[in-house]
């Protein structure tokens, strides 16, 4: 961890306390936070992966929102499910009451 990292570290800290004490508000502790990894990562130093960007969504998800809210980002919409759940089970629905039907003599 070189000088810049470190100094970065202790000021982090420094503002998460004053966040976690009350003394500044949750807006002021994220625009603080975020102009202090801005300002590390106007650094020349390159690093193995970006953590901090998102993968661009797939054409099949809905963008994430522009919000400060990370969780939607994070745990994918869950109607993906449906999309081959439904027409599964309708098929096996369609296949016992054919065989049902095939065995009674139809």
């Amino acid at each position: 961890m070189n000088e810049r990292e470190r100094h970065a570290n202790q000021s982090l800290q420094a503002l998460d306390e004053a966040h976690r004490l009350g003394r500044i508000s949750r807006e002021e502790y994220r625009s603080r936070r975020r102009h202090l990894l801005s300002a590390l990562c106007e650094s020349h130093v390159v690093t193995a992966r970006n953590a901090i960007v998102r993968p661009a969504p797939h054409s099949h998800e809905p963008a994430p929102q522009p919000a400060g809210d990370v969780l939607p980002g994070l745990f994918p919409p869950r109607h993906t499910a449906w999309k081959w759940g439904v027409p599964l089970a309708v098929i096996v629905l369609l296949c016992a009451v054919l065989a049902y039907w095939l065995s009674r003599g139809g």
